[in-house]
């Protein structure tokens, strides 16, 4: 009897395993929380590598927007608090304006809005994100959605990002900015 296509590539496989050694890798653990060794190895702003408070960096090359914690993420009764740091690049807005075949100027005379340009998130130590503030009475100031529009000179903003998160997933937890490109940058609460 002759053997089926499917029984002769099977055998084939069988002689590859043997012959190699190769066997799957394991399955990565899904732990939110990275490793030791994977922080010291990835670049500040990642994941793996959250980027300290006082420090900011660009959310990607030529991003008109470099992020950062400006202190330790406070905590309230039921929310934590993002004290963020914004500085705006000016001549990277031009830039962009000018390769999509835009004015440049406009930069100038339509400003930019954080609030409408940024997506600030926590990650909680479960993995779970979160990015509502639901705490009416918590009385939080200079918030990000009220800054508003913002125009050159104007390139060093502070403002607060209020988030509610259950008590026992702030913990061990990240913040997390993207623009609308969804390039991002994970930044440490302390």
């Amino acid at each position: 009897m002759r053997p089926t296509p499917a029984a002769a590539l099977a055998a084939l496989a069988i002689v590859g395993v043997a012959l190699t050694g190769c066997v799957a890798d394991p399955v990565p653990d899904p732990s939110p929380t990275p490793t030791t060794s994977e922080s010291a190895e990835a670049a500040p702003g990642t994941r793996a590598n959250p980027l300290a408070v006082g420090q900011t960096v660009p959310l990607a090359d030529g991003s008109a927007w470099s992020v950062g914690a400006a202190a330790a993420t406070e905590r309230g009764e039921g929310y934590v608090v993002l004290p963020l740091r914004i500085l705006i690049d000016w001549e990277a807005i031009r830039a962009q304006l000018a390769a999509a075949g835009e004015d440049p100027a406009d930069a100038d005379t339509l400003g930019i809005d954080p609030w409408a340009s940024l997506i600030v998130r926590y990650i909680g130590a479960s993995g779970r994100s979160y990015e509502l503030f639901e705490s009416a009475a918590a009385d939080v100031p200079n918030q990000l959605w009220a800054v508003g529009t913002v125009y050159p000179p104007a390139e060093d903003l502070s403002a607060n990002v209020a988030v509610s998160v259950p008590a026992e997933d702030v913990d061990g937890g990240v913040w997390t900015v993207l623009n609308t490109g969804g390039d991002a940058v994970f930044l440490a609460t302390s």
